[in-house]
């Protein structure tokens, strides 16, 4: 892929381990997908092009060819395999260049390019496999995920992050539920975290603050087993869906952000992306933080308030005693001593430019 001959060209491939890469089994796929839907996408391997194209019109914004069950079944069990490898602290942390994407990929159809729901399957696997309680979902691609809130909008196990491109509900998938007031039903009311976009030209700024003010107070209170980040790049700057103006390097600094959570478990996991070189740019950023390189430098501006919080509050309360500041590029305010010594050996690099 365009992405990993990226990395190798840069000389990161030689620092990391390589896994090797196995299909889903269809138990596995069956954690978040029916029966039903399985076995209609198990038939599109015999399928002619006429038939695969009626089939593709059944699901929105997807196209269907006869490798797509097969290249479907090895991004899951490629996602599948980095989380077994984390949690078996064979790897630290990890990434996983697959394709198809899977963020939107709901129980019994596919949607937005999506096949099959990596993320959400590595979520209910690792909470079957591995006994775990609380797994933290974040998902920075451009657009919203709404198969993975789905999958877990009543689940309080797993916290789902989203960030998106919404201009109040103008931009695909166009739901009233991927705004700021959907956060979650009945047990898992406050589990669900929407951060919409209403504008475009989103900088660092606006990025880090949605981290610091708004899913950072909640994932430390949270204090998740395991992390897992649905990396779509299409929310970087020169990219024409998603119109944002952060620069690529900003997704080292959001990688380092997350790693001292679940003692550094964390499995990135591609989604979106539509513009190459910002791509290579951003995946390359992000995997330097995980090799424990070095995070660039970064400058900031006045940031953005957000609605979300004042719905989340009632649920989370170090969303209002945990952090404050960054306003016009200033230093953080670090109220609670625990996550102290991370923050401020992360923020260095960005009180010395000022």
């Amino acid at each position: 892929t365009v992405s990993y001959e990226a990395l190798k060209t840069h000389g990161v491939t030689q620092r990391c381990k390589q896994l090797p890469v196995r299909q889903a089994t269809e138990q596995e796929i069956l954690l978040a997908h029916s029966e039903e839907y399985l076995e209609a996408v198990k038939q599109t391997p015999k399928m002619s092009v006429e038939e695969l194209m009626a089939f593709s019109k059944q699901y929105s914004d997807v196209y269907f060819h006869q490798n797509i069950y097969h290249c479907a079944k090895l991004a899951v069990g490629a996602t599948l395999q980095l989380v077994e490898s984390v949690m078996k602290r064979e790897v630290r942390n990890g990434m996983a260049l697959v394709r198809p994407p899977g963020h939107h990929s709901q129980r019994s159809a596919a949607n937005g390019f999506c096949v099959f729901n990596n993320v959400a399957i590595a979520a209910l696997h690792a909470k079957k496999n591995y006994n775990l309680n609380r797994v933290l979902i974040v998902d920075w691609d451009i657009h919203h995920g709404q198969g993975v809130q789905y999958c877990f909008e009543e689940d309080p196990s797993v916290l789902y992050f989203s960030w998106h491109r919404y201009e109040n509900q103008t931009f695909w998938p166009n739901l009233p539920e991927s705004d700021y007031t959907s956060v979650g039903k009945g047990k898992g009311r406050g589990f669900n975290i929407n951060l919409p976009w209403n504008k475009v030209g989103m900088t660092n700024s606006e990025y880090l603050a949605a981290f610091f003010h708004v899913l950072l107070p909640v994932a430390y209170e949270f204090d998740p087993e395991l992390v897992l980040v649905s990396a779509g790049f299409d929310s970087a700057i020169g990219d024409p869906e998603g119109e944002m103006c952060a620069i690529p390097e900003i997704f080292a600094h959001l990688t380092q952000l997350l790693m001292p959570l679940a003692a550094g478990k964390m499995c990135v996991v591609l989604e979106g992306e539509s513009f190459t070189a910002g791509f290579m740019h951003a995946v390359l950023s992000l995997i330097l933080p995980l090799a424990y390189e070095f995070n660039p430098c970064l400058v900031l501006g006045v940031f953005r308030d957000s609605g979300a919080k004042t719905h989340l509050t009632p649920v989370w309360g170090h969303l209002t005693s945990l952090l404050q500041g960054l306003a016009g590029g200033q230093m953080l305010t670090v109220l609670q001593v625990r996550v102290f010594k991370y923050f401020i050996i992360i923020l260095k690099p960005i009180q010395n430019i000022h």
